[in-house]
């Protein structure tokens, strides 16, 4: 098909017809989200009089961010290549709702690609800033079992390529994340409870510990940045409770990370403090349902602490590597500030083991 279009103009009505089969007249493009790493855009469709029916009138398209160190980051840590190889090998097997894809193409060589999928709006983008309703939060944590159960020891997933452990990007953070703590650290002050800032030292201090270690794995596909910004709910004008969007960070782990993590990261300490039992219970049954195995002690598991921990990590991470503006700067705070409150709690950095930080 030539090269991949990865700017709005060049999504042209020819390419179009080409992707869809049928003759598409015209194409405008309008900007939807605030992606961190990646752009996303509306395609509203014009068709010829033969065209078939049931053809998409709207389309979103996801291409490589314009901003080039958000670009630099997706490319060097491979986000773009996993989401084209999630929707491509991953998503026919789970039972999460996702969109539909009309095109994922990813090109090694240029760090190019486009996705092209089910316009899923009109729709109530999850947001970061303001939490959700409980009920949204319980459809999410089933939503995200519904990712573990069926891929829990599958060995036909959890061994795609694209989904091993990469040294060079495991290098790269750990050289990055010191220098990426002091800066966060930095920015914050002020901001943020003093315990919560001691909290993201105390981590900076890990980091040989946090990505010198083994590699993570674990026995199933994990999203890894599970958390508002990333679902949009009450789909399709309603009809649909909620979809999953930016699969650009899965990796093969501890299904408990992935909770953890919307837990502390996702949604606020206010609900969860309120809501936790009820949701990690709400996710267990989920798991269960979905074939996956009975978890006992969500709470007090490693993998939901180490999840705690990779919400405060990503926050700081995210702050020094990606396009900053108003709206990334508050999102980065909510994430550190929620899952500082559950590392406290849990008193999760003590799984650090190899550390010389107090």
């Amino acid at each position: 098909m030539g090269d991949i279009p990865t700017k709005p103009a060049s999504i042209t009505p020819e390419f179009l017809s080409s992707v869809l089969g049928s003759c598409v007249d015209s194409v405008r493009w309008t900007p939807i989200g605030a992606g961190l790493v990646g752009d996303s855009i509306r395609l509203q469709i014009g068709y010829g009089e033969d065209a078939t029916a049931h053809l998409p009138t709207n389309l979103a398209a996801k291409i490589p961010a314009a901003d080039a160190t958000s670009r630099s980051t997706a490319v060097s840590m491979q986000l773009y290549e996993k989401e084209v190889g999630f929707y491509r090998h991953v998503a026919p097997h789970i039972a999460t709702r996702t969109p539909k894809i009309y095109f994922a193409e990813h090109d090694a060589d240029s760090g190019d690609f486009l996705l092209l999928m089910e316009d899923c709006g009109p729709a109530e983008q999850g947001d970061q800033l303001t939490s959700c309703s409980l009920s949204q939060a319980q459809h999410a944590v089933q939503e995200l079992a519904c990712l573990h159960g069926p891929t829990y020891e599958n060995a036909a997933l959890i061994d795609l390529p694209f989904l091993a452990p990469n040294a060079n990007v495991r290098a790269f953070a750990a050289a990055g994340y010191p220098g990426a703590t002091d800066a966060f650290l930095a920015r914050y002050a002020g901001k943020m409870s003093v315990d919560q800032l001691d909290t993201i030292r105390r981590l900076g201090a890990r980091s040989d510990a946090l990505y010198n270690g083994p590699a993570p794995t674990g026995p199933c596909v994990v999203h890894g940045d599970f958390r508002l910004d990333n679902v949009l709910f009450s789909i399709k004008n309603g009809r649909e409770p909620m979809v999953t969007l930016d699969w650009q960070t899965i990796s093969v782990g501890d299904p408990l990370t992935d909770l953890g993590y919307f837990m502390g990261a996702g949604i606020g300490s206010g609900l969860r403090q309120a809501s936790e039992a009820d949701l990690l219970s709400a996710y267990r049954r989920a798991l269960i349902a979905n074939g996956g195995p009975d978890l006992d002690d969500v709470r007090r598991s490693e993998g939901y602490a180490r999840g705690a921990i990779h919400g405060v990590a990503t926050a700081v991470f995210s702050a020094a590597f990606v396009e900053h503006n108003a709206r990334s700067e508050a999102i980065f705070q909510s994430m550190a500030e929620g899952a500082s409150d559950l590392v406290m709690e849990l008193d999760a950095l003590r799984i650090l083991e190899n550390s010389d930080g107090s």
